[in-house]
Parts: C-alpha cells; structure tokens; sequence
C-alpha cells in the first residue's frame, strides 16, 4: 500500500500562497554585502553583536566596526588569492553555461563567537562562495568537515588564529589542509584602504550567497546553493511572517535578539544571526556548549537582555522544562520574549505547552511561540504561523491517519486514538505549497502526501548533483505544465483550513501490514512510558523474517538499575500495543549518546537502522520478539518445509499447533497439562498483549497476518493451525 492517500477528485484542490499583494513584497538590496554597507552608513555605532561565554570578557561590534572588519579582511583575502581567482571574462563566460560556478569556494571553520560572522561577509565581499561547517575540535573526527571540504574543494581556508595553530594535518584529509589559511582576526594595522563601492559594483543578486550543507538527518549531508536573492527573500519572509519591522533610521532599533544555534546549521545562520543585521538590530550570541551545560543560560541571557526574539529547535524548549525548577524559572522576566519561534523537527504540543505552563510565572506568554516548518533547500522558512495568534492544534483521528488521511476530531474522542498536531502556519510570502500524491496530482485538503514547494526562497539545486537536482528542485505537477517547477521537500504533511500540518519525513514512514504509522508518535508514546528515565528515543522499521518490522531504541539513564531494564522492555511494548496496536519486534536500550543525532539534535533514523541491522547499537539490554526467550537462553522457531503442499500440509499443521501450544505455556505459564489444543485462546488467558504479540511472531514466522475477523473464526490451536497451514499451501507457488 502506498503511504499516500491517492488523489480521487475531479477538480484541482487551490494552491496554498500567500496573497498577491504580500507576495509582491521585495528587499531593498542587491546581495547582503550592499545591506550590511547600508546598516554601517545609517547607524554605525549601533551595536550589531555581542558574544557572551560564562565569565569571560564580553566582546561586541558596532555595525560601523563589523563593516570595517570586514573590509580589511576582504584585502587579506584577494591578497592571497591573487591568481588562484578567475578574470571577469572567465567568470562571464562559465555563468552563462552554469549558475555561479566560477566562484571559489572557502571554507569557514570557527568556534563560538564573532569572527564566525567576519569570515562570512568578507567572503560575499570577495565573490567567494562561504561554505560553514563545524569547527574542528582537537584530536576528534570531524565526519561532517571533511565530507563538505571533499564536496565543494574549497581554494581557500578561513579560521581565527587559535583554530589554525590547532589543526593537525595527521588527522585532516588533503582537501582540507591544502588550500591556503587565513586567520580573520590577525588584523593588518594602518588604514583601511578597500574600496567597499568597487567590491559591492561586481556583487549580483544570482550570485551564491552561501553554499549550506545538510545535517543529513536522512541522507549523506549536501550543500544547498543559496544565492543572494534567495537569502534576502528569505529574511524578508521571516520579517513578515514573524511580525516584525526593519530599522529605517537611527534611533529605530527596537529588535534585539539571542541565539546559541551554531552558525553551520541553516537557523543558526539565517534565524539567529543574519535576520537581526537584516532588521538592524542587536544579537547577543552563546555558544551551543554554554547551552547543553546549563539550559537556563539561553532564558537569562533573554531576560537580562530584554530581547525580544529567539528560538530553537522543539528538544530546545523541553530542555528547559526539565533542568529548571519553578523557583528557577520565577525568578526570571521573559515578559518581553514576544518571538519564540519553534522549528527544525516535528514539533511536540506537550513541549509547548509545559513549556508555557512551567514558564508562566516569568512572564512568557504563550502567544509568543511561533512554530515554523522550513529546510535548508528552501533557504530557511516556508510556512509559520502569525505572531501574537495562539498557534492553532489539530486532533485528528489515529487510525485515518494510518490510512494517509487527517480527520479532525473532537476532545471527547479517545486518547489512544488520536494524535495532535502543531500547526505550522501560512506559506510564507510568495511561496507556494502543494501536497501531492505519488502519481504527483495536488492531494485535496485533509489528505496526506508530500510537501512540494515553489518560490523565490528555493535554493539553486544541490552542489555538483546534477543526478539528483532534476528530480529534487524540477519535479512538476501532473497535467499541469504551467505550474512549472517545484522542490521536493521528503516531508509529509497536509492543509486544513488553509494552514500547513506536517506529519513526518517520506524515508522515516513506517508501514506495517498496508498502514502507516509515522515515528514520532512511536516515540512519543515510549517517552510517556519512560517518563525521565529516557533521554532519547528512535523508533525506525527494519528488515524481518517477511518484509519489515518495527524495532525501538531508547537511551536511558546511566543511574537506571540493570534489573529493572527487563521491566520497562515490558511497559514500553504494553504502551506502544495499546496506542498503536503494534509489537516492536525488537527494543534496545542502551546509553546516553548512542543513537546518532544531527548537528541541530534531530535523531538520524536512517543511520540508526544501519546501526541496528548491522548489531552495532551498544546495548545495554536487548528484547527481540521472533524468539521464544526465558532467562536468558532462547530456542529459535522451528523451520517448515520450504514448499507446503497439499502433502506436506499435515505436518506443517503439526509444527504450527506444536509451537503455538509451546508459546501458550511459556507466555501463560500454565502447566502443559492445562494447555489444550481444542481450548479456545481466550480460555487461556491470552490478554490483548499478547494476543498481538502471538500475530507478530506468528507473522514474522509464516508471513501470514493474524486479524482479529481470523482469531474469531479460528479460536483454538488447532483451528487456527490448519487454517495457517492452509494459508502457506495457497501461497506456495505450484
């Protein structure tokens, strides 16, 4: 069964956009260097960025002090680039052919703090491509560095002093080592001599702005070419999106902003620290370390600040909750926090909602959150709800949802059976959503398909992936050849009411026997079953004995007693059966760290299968349902004749009906004299538990599905025996 609801109507469902008088909203400049040259002529002495880490010095650059800095970086630069740069004719003459593939690229490795930033513009200053990624930490493997310096071959290096002296070429790859390095913040003295008109002259909006990698939550990472024209339309889309205002004059400088979000990471860059220098505003930086360590450090830096933007991703909010107490959070004045913006994974109503509740006495309002749906391949934002509107939620029915529909229902539906869904808002600006089908027509309201995008905010394509760029950026609606090209996001959602919802990743979907069942609210439910003794959870579909099945990895705390990691195997799968009438056929629990993550905290579900299959999740202790396991031996299930037929039935017959009576005995621990063949299950004290955990191994084992209609009409071992065996003799090819 597909995992999407086929289209059946006869008339096109509306197009999702922003209305036409929005869309026709443009920035003001040509590239960011032109805006930050602006915001340095019209307010330079106005405080642009303050870092701040623990105790230390607090250092800080006016608008007029950044523009300068990066000027005198931008004559370090060409200096040592010199020849290495191609001539205006030869970059002419490849851009007619190809988007911006002249440029060079650099590569830009910083810890926390300013000189990030500096690197960055002198980059777009020079027409050189920035290329963020993480900051190389001494004597570890830095995956994620060397696969973006092997993909984009960067001509030139770009650190602060301390990182240089720190690089060792032994454990750094060529790609990386090779191109020259600079250090921003060995700063020529004398007079600034660039001519900031000239540089800006050569600067156009199609240029690559920015060449964005992917956290490859689902994929090897990518780098996203982002233009200039792409990231200003961005800004201005969360600028309007958001509710805010840019500064037009000097003493207009209401917006300040925080963030620890590391600058590699697209909301980092764009939502952290680029949006407030797009607003002429003010950002005090953290770094992520400062965060993790002591979560209350984000909301302080906020209240002692006044600022009123700043955001996170949804693990960002729940943090919080649980390492601040009601006295901690009291003592706090978030009253002037009016953006909160949400985003980067699916995001939890509960977390808003403790959140809000826990935060209640500080001030924070819960109007103030704003959850978002964006990715790097659209620059950023796509959709977010309104600032100051309550965001709206959604129950919808669990089992449509299986089912590839979103049906609302009301508070008087069942728990169990319903899933609620943060709202993620209006399309931003002039893009356009639609949610299509795998044949690729437009899904009418309601129903679940993947989310198709269109709009100045996407991106050009994928670095030197020209295979897979057709298919990602240039997929087209089906009988609609004037609606042109559009982005596929790999994300699944659906419009009601004409607000985005969005359900879950296409390559994270698990379908189990025809239905769907979407991971999040896998983990959701172990998370509630866990309670604190969880710090993270993974629920991912892996190969079986017959097509796949559904295995759950959960961290759980180091203080967690080895003999009670038997007990909570058990509550996880009572509590995953009774809401989603599954059985895990495997859980793991193991430490915390274990499952790999992304650089913005999103669980990597597609390597964490690999982890699984390949038996390389350090466990702490395993459960796994295709054996019959008592103290820790465990007898595999007993083989069938590889072809059943009609004179191989009989004794097929026998092996089910000795198995099932064995399983009976073990699971029921009745005495064997009790167990009987005739008797129906009921009788045998087979609850709902385990009346789904005999289906799961009995799947597994024959790759036959036990329904309940098929438990009714065959209520005994031996009824249900012959009626199995039968089953495998129809399959069986003749």
């Amino acid at each position: 069964m597909s995992c999407f609801t086929q289209f059946t109507s006869d008339h096109l469902p509306p197009m999702h956009r922003k209305p036409a008088s929005a869309a026709q909203r443009t920035p003001d400049w040509l590239s960011l260097p032109h805006l930050l040259t602006e915001r340095a002529r019209l307010h330079p002495d106005r405080p642009a960025l303050t870092f701040i880490d623990g105790d230390g010095p607090t250092p800080s650059l006016t608008y007029a002090e950044l523009h300068d800095r990066v000027i005198e970086l931008t004559q370090r630069i060409e200096g040592v680039m010199g020849s290495r740069r191609p001539t205006a004719s030869q970059e002419r003459a490849v851009e007619e052919s190809q988007f911006a593939a002249a440029a060079d690229r650099a590569l830009l490795l910083f810890p926390p703090g300013l000189e990030f930033i500096v690197g960055f513009f002198a980059c777009q200053y020079c027409r050189l491509i920035p290329v963020p990624t993480c900051f190389p930490k001494p004597g570890r493997a830095m995956p994620r560095l060397e696969s973006a310096a092997a993909d984009c071959a960067p001509a030139l290096l770009l650190a602060d002093a301390e990182t240089l002296a720190g690089l060792d070429p032994a454990r750094l790859s060529h790609a990386v080592t090779s191109p020259p390095h600079l250090a921003t913040d060995a700063v020529q003295p004398g007079p600034i001599a660039g001519n900031a008109a000239a540089l800006l002259d050569r600067i156009e909006p199609t240029d690559l702005g920015l060449l964005q990698y992917t956290s490859g939550s689902t994929s090897d990472p990518k780098g996203v070419m982002v233009s200039h024209a792409n990231l200003l339309t961005n800004l201005e889309s969360i600028c309007d999106a958001f509710g805010l205002h840019r500064s037009r004059s000097a003493d207009d400088h209401s917006i300040s902003a925080v963030s620890w979000l590391p600058p590699f990471h697209d909301m980092g860059l764009i939502g952290g620290l680029l949006e407030a220098i797009y607003l002429g505003g003010h950002t005090t930086l953290m770094s992520p370390r400062s965060f993790l360590s002591k979560p209350s450090r984000w909301l302080a830096t906020i209240a002692s600040t006044g600022a009123t933007i700043s955001g996170a991703p949804n693990f960002a909010f729940e943090l919080c909750v649980d390492r601040m107490t009601a006295d901690e959070a009291a003592e706090l004045d978030l009253s002037r926090w009016e953006v909160a913006f949400c985003g980067a994974e699916p995001i939890a109503v509960e977390t808003l909602d403790r959140f809000a509740n826990h935060f209640a006495a500080a001030g924070f309002r819960s109007n103030a959150y704003i959850p978002c749906y964006g990715l790097a391949e659209a620059t950023l934002l796509v959709a977010s709800s309104r600032s100051n509107h309550s965001a709206p939620r959604l129950k919808i029915d669990r089992d449509e949802l299986t089912m590839g529909r979103a049906t609302p229902v009301g508070d008087d539906h069942p728990r169990n059976q319903t899933r609620t869904i943060a709202c993620c808002g209006e399309p931003c600006l002039d893009t356009r959503i639609e949610i299509v089908c795998p044949d690729g027509r437009p899904c009418l309201d309601g129903q679940i398909g993947e989310i198709w995008l269109q709009g100045g905010s996407i991106a050009q394509g994928y670095w030197q992936r020209d295979d897979i760029n057709a298919e990602r950026f240039g997929a087209r609606i089906a009988n609609d050849a004037a609606a042109g090209e559009f982005l596929r996001t790999g994300d699944l959602g659906f419009f009601h009411d004409g607000n985005l919802y969005v359900t879950g990743r296409c390559k994270d979907l698990i379908i189990l026997r025809g239905r769907n069942h979407f991971p999040q609210d896998i983990e959701a439910t172990v998370q509630r079953a866990l309670g604190d003794q969880m710090t993270r959870c993974v629920a991912v579909a892996t190969n079986a004995y017959v097509g796949e099945a559904l295995s759950i990895v959960a961290e759980v705390s180091r203080h967690t007693d080895e003999d009670s990691l038997p007990s909570l195997v058990r509550h996880i799968r009572r509590q995953v059966i009774d809401e989603h009438e599954i059985d895990a056929r495997q859980i793991v629990l193991t430490r915390p760290g274990a499952i790999p993550v992304t650089t913005s905290g999103k669980v990597k579900r597609a390597a964490c299968r690999q982890l699984l299959e390949s038996d390389e999740i350090p466990a702490r202790y395993e459960w796994s349902r295709s054996i019959l396991a008592d103290q820790g031996t465990s007898d595999q299930l007993p083989p069938l004749p590889q072809h059943v037929d009609e004179s191989s039935r009989g004794e097929a017959t026998q092996q089910i009906e000795a198995w099932m009576l064995a399983w009976l005995i073990h699971r029921s621990g009745m005495d064997a004299k009790d167990v009987c063949r005739d008797t129906r299950f009921t009788e045998h004290g087979l609850d709902s538990m385990s009346a789904v955990e005999l289906s799961g191994e009995l799947d597994d084992w024959l790759g036959v599905e036990l329904t309940p209609v098929v438990a009714e009409t065959y209520p005994t071992p031996a009824k249900l025996a012959a009626y199995l065996a039968g089953e495998l003799v129809e399959s069986t090819p003749h």
